[in-house]
């Protein structure tokens, strides 16, 4: 299976009382969707607030963009889990609700098994199972190596030939890691470029397929052109879109990935589509902490400089945030 071009990851609006607003839910999909040249969307990843919904939930998401997103392209979902067995049946509950591939959070960002990333045959065991069980195309999350449960070139070596694991997606923070990977596993998987800051375009341009976004459903067209040109385009192109574009949202939603402050990067990115007026209210699901009326002005400013919101009275409405 070829992966090129980009997975959007979207976002998972809530109601006022924490329940999940499917109307806007469906609205967000289709709009993210409907960009030309999209591989596909993916939902229920760290953007889509995975870790907060409960089972029914992830399947409830699956089933209402399944609705929505063009058949042409892919839908991937996120899947978690602290054992083999729950991972699996996470799996089948994506693919019963309507899934067409699987984005693999690790199961090895717990403690105790966190060393256990690094070896070959513990993460064999695990994609196995899921490739034999499950039996639909995976995307690997590949972790920063600082958090402890980033998988080993080894270990992602030993399952890159199994027939459904297809692509990973490498947030590896820095071009050299990225290069490594890519280097590596290039012949047989599809090393997606994941990164919401400026290191991005120097992984997208060492040869990369694609990337896996979340801060790509602000504005998705752009992101789509700045992937398209930085891998099969024009450089130059590239790098104007990104200096004027990305960077100014990188830096106002997702602080570069440096976490200057507290608040939740998927809290800014629903605030930025609240200031657009494509979603009703950036609150996101505890611990997580929503964006404060600094961040919102840090995010309106973000969204001028990117040449989002020209009319900048407009971009002053206050977010439906509880």
């Amino acid at each position: 299976m070829e992966i090129r071009g980009l997975i959007s990851a979207t976002v998972t609006p809530f109601n006022a009382d924490g329940s999940i607003d499917f109307k806007n839910l469906t609205e967000h999909v289709a709009r993210v969707s409907s960009a030309k040249g999209l591989y596909g969307i993916a939902v229920n990843g760290h953007a889509g607030e995975i870790l907060t919904l409960s089972s029914q939930e992830s399947s409830q998401v699956i089933a209402a963009a399944r609705k929505v997103i063009p058949k042409t392209q892919k839908l991937v979902a996120g899947i978690h889990g602290q054992s083999i067995a729950h991972l699996v049946k996470e799996g089948l509950n994506a693919k019963a609700a309507g899934a067409d591939m699987l984005l693999v959070l690790p199961l090895f960002d717990v403690r105790p098994y966190r060393h256990l990333a690094h070896n070959p045959d513990a993460v064999y065991s695990v994609f196995e199972r899921l490739d034999r069980e499950v039996g639909l195309p995976m995307i690997v999350f590949q972790y920063p190596d600082a958090t402890g449960c980033a998988y080993s070139v080894a270990a992602l070596s030993r399952i890159a030939d199994l027939p459904n694991v297809v692509g990973i997606k490498a947030a590896s923070v820095t071009p050299t890691k990225y290069a490594e990977l890519h280097d590596a596993l290039h012949d047989r998987l599809a090393v997606l470029a994941a990164c919401d800051a400026p290191a991005l375009l120097g992984m997208l341009m060492h040869n990369a397929p694609g990337a896996l976004l979340g801060i790509s459903v602000v504005a998705t067209e752009k992101w789509v052109e700045l992937v398209y040109e930085a891998t099969t385009g024009s450089a130059q192109k590239a790098k104007e879109l990104h200096n004027s574009f990305a960077v100014p949202l990188m830096d106002a939603i997702y602080e570069y990935q440096l976490q200057r402050t507290p608040i939740s990067s998927t809290a800014s990115n629903k605030e930025a589509l609240v200031q657009l007026g494509e979603l009703r209210s950036s609150w996101v699901r505890p611990p997580a902490i929503s964006a404060d009326k600094a961040k919102k002005e840090e995010i309106r400013r973000g969204l001028i400089r990117a040449g989002l919101i020209s009319d900048v009275a407009s971009a002053l409405k206050v977010s439906g945030i509880r």
